[in-house]
């Protein structure tokens, strides 16, 4: 199947121009006549199928509404997706002009996703939760529409991401200051290399303050709440020695703090819990004791995949801009000062 890229290599014009031309703007833009026969003329001899950007603008004879794809992973939570969207929402509010369609996927299979291939059913796509075989179907293929990663980092596409190991380090440095030296970190598995360079923030952290993390101190568990009280169980009935718990999720935290409760451990007093915010923020606010975490601002995130989705379709220029935002750490009731022995 012909790409727009392989039509503009043919006539020889811009990837801007061809998208100018087949979405029916060549007199605003003042395309010459001869520069728009060369581009049909390679579009009928390439067969290409423009996307549904064009097919609404001739059918609507230039008003159209605007059809964003959301590829959602089937591994990632549906809070998470509620989160995600809220902040999309927050993007588009007022505007009647702008669809959202969201399209669930395998993790390491979104290269079989005949939509994202054709490119025809949607004017843009943000993908999250882009796995590593992901990551490298998307690097390696050329998409007709423009495309947004969600928290991963590209060297194709415009992203939208945090600093990962930043985030664990924030969390290993609020631990620190309150004087706590040993702790157990409480992990599910590195499905994508950023949740592994959260914990290497923590350990790195720790490590260069004197007190490495060591391996029988990362348990490693499911992302919920019945992995997060299960390993916290494990650390409890191991007997390991430490005074504070370092969850990779909220929801890993949350069922932490369940088991500490029905142990009869005092949290803060006794152990402090700290975690990677990514779950709902009403769940880790009004956790009893309130969760204190490294807040990952998902709805801002998701507001600005989308500005920069809606700004491709409306500029057809190609962009591989990079935006870093911030995650801030939220002091809650969790944590206190190391227990003295």
């Amino acid at each position: 199947m012909a790409t727009i890229r392989e039509v503009a290599a043919k006539a020889g014009v811009s990837l801007s121009t061809v998208s100018i031309i087949i979405n029916g703007q060549a007199q605003e833009r003042k395309i010459s006549p001869a520069t728009c026969k060369r581009v049909w003329d390679a579009v009928r001899e390439l067969d290409y199928q423009p996307n549904i950007a064009a097919r609404k603008l001739r059918q609507s004879g230039g008003s159209s509404s605007i059809t964003i794809a959301l590829y959602w992973a089937n591994d990632f939570r549906t809070t998470m997706l509620s989160r995600f969207l809220q902040g999309m929402q927050r993007q588009i509010v007022g505007r009647t002009d702008v669809e959202i369609v969201v399209m669930t996927y395998l993790s390491g299979k979104l290269g079989a996703q005949r939509s994202l291939l054709e490119g025809r059913r949607f004017h843009a796509a943000i993908i999250s939760g882009a796995s590593e075989q992901d990551m490298a179907f998307l690097e390696q293929e050329q998409l007709n529409v423009p495309i947004v990663i969600y928290n991963r980092e590209s060297a194709h596409y415009p992203c939208v991401t945090v600093d990962e190991r930043k985030m664990g380090r924030m969390a290993a440095e609020k631990l620190l200051s309150l004087g706590h030296r040993n702790i157990c970190m409480l992990s599910s598995p590195h499905t994508f290399p950023y949740m592994r360079e959260r914990d290497e923030g923590v350990q790195t952290a720790f490590a260069e303050a004197g007190f490495p993390v060591y391996a029988d101190r990362v348990l490693e568990t499911e992302s919920s709440l019945a992995g997060g009280a299960a390993a916290a169980r494990k650390v409890l009935d191991g007997m390991i020695p430490c005074t504070a718990l370092y969850c990779s999720s909220d929801a890993i935290a949350l069922g932490a703090l369940r088991t500490l409760y029905d142990r009869g451990i005092k949290v803060p007093e006794q152990m402090s819990v700290i975690s990677i915010g990514n779950g709902e923020p009403s769940f880790a606010a009004y956790a009893v004791p309130a969760l204190t975490n490294v807040y990952l601002p998902m709805e801002s995130m998701a507001e600005r995949c989308l500005e920069i989705a809606l700004r491709l379709v409306g500029t057809h220029e190609e962009s591989r801009e990079q935006v870093f935002l911030d995650t801030p750490l939220i002091t809650r009731e969790s944590t206190g000062p190391a227990p003295t022995r």
